[in-house]
């Protein structure tokens, strides 16, 4: 993957007009020709992230096996593979009712009762990992259910619709007058600065996690939980950021406790650090992690 759009840029030269975000009527073009790459500055040509072989699994089917494998697998159509999402949101009397009456004029052949339905769910084999959530009963108030976030992460580096929308060294973009430009993650100090503390080689996936209060219940005011949401940086923020493409993965339903309870604040910061709890374990100056991705 290239994220030098334009030839080399020519030498900086110094510039005493600066972008001042606080005057919404000054504007700036990118000039693609003033675009440098970690790769231009430092002389490396991994200075972006190694590559150390083909990618297998879900990725390595995809590309062996293109013309016997088909992507809605493993049910047995696209008109089924449409219908899944919405059925499964139903519940289970509601599926083997609308089946056995045959209301979809019998155009759904992948199943006919939620269970067969819930068992071809279950079989996808490009998930976040396993289905199964981690258990975590050490917490104040309650159970925690979360995700294992290297398995998220090699999720999204992995799906193979982000293919051409990830970045993966910073870049130093700048217009027609020498302004820097930051419209994206990776034109920013901060990733620069992190790289250079980094063997080469080495990618950078930063970690952005969202989260909002959410009613549980119509009829019970006091039930509510905090989901933790989870992307990564890599992916570029106009996909990102659109609903319909799926960056975002929850990580951690995080049930509030109950009203009048005490140590609110406490109880999720403390659901929050054992979800995340192995990204700062994790040895940046050892050997690293050997992950597949979607290029």
């Amino acid at each position: 993957m290239d994220n030098v759009p334009g030839a080399p840029p020519p030498d900086d030269t110094p510039d005493d007009e600066t972008l001042d975000p606080q005057k919404p009527e000054l504007t700036s073009t990118p000039d693609p020709t003033k675009t440098k790459a970690h790769r231009q500055v430092v002389g490396a040509d991994n200075a972006g992230g190694k590559a150390y072989g083909k990618a297998t699994g879900f990725y390595n089917k995809y590309c062996n096996y293109s013309e016997q494998w088909y992507p809605w697998h493993s049910l047995r159509s696209a008109h089924d593979f449409q219908q899944a999402p919405s059925f499964s949101q139903q519940i289970k009397i509601w599926i083997d009712q609308h089946q056995s009456h045959a209301l979809d004029y019998f155009e759904i052949d992948s199943f006919q009762l939620a269970n067969a339905l819930r068992n071809l769910l279950s079989a996808l084999d490009f998930v976040p990992g396993d289905d199964r959530w981690i258990e975590d009963d050490s917490h104040i108030f309650v159970t925690l259910y979360y995700r294992n976030i290297f398995k998220c992460i090699l999720f999204l580096l992995a799906h193979l619709p982000f293919q051409g929308h990830l970045d993966i060294e910073p870049v130093c973009l700048t217009d027609s007058k020498n302004r820097p430009l930051s419209t994206m993650m990776n034109m920013g100090d901060w990733w620069w600065d992190a790289k250079e503390k980094l063997p080469t080689g080495a990618r950078i996936v930063p970690v952005i996690c969202a989260s909002d209060k959410t009613q549980l219940k119509n009829f019970a005011g006091d039930q509510h939980a905090w989901p933790l949401y989870f992307t990564i940086g890599n992916i570029q923020n106009d996909i990102r950021s659109t609903p319909e493409q799926r960056a975002w993965i929850l990580v951690g339903p995080i049930s509030c406790p109950t009203k009048g309870a005490n140590h609110n604040d406490e109880a999720w910061h403390s659901a929050v650090g054992t979800v995340l709890s192995p990204l700062p374990n994790l040895n940046i100056d050892g050997r690293g992690l050997k992950w597949n991705c979607a290029d």
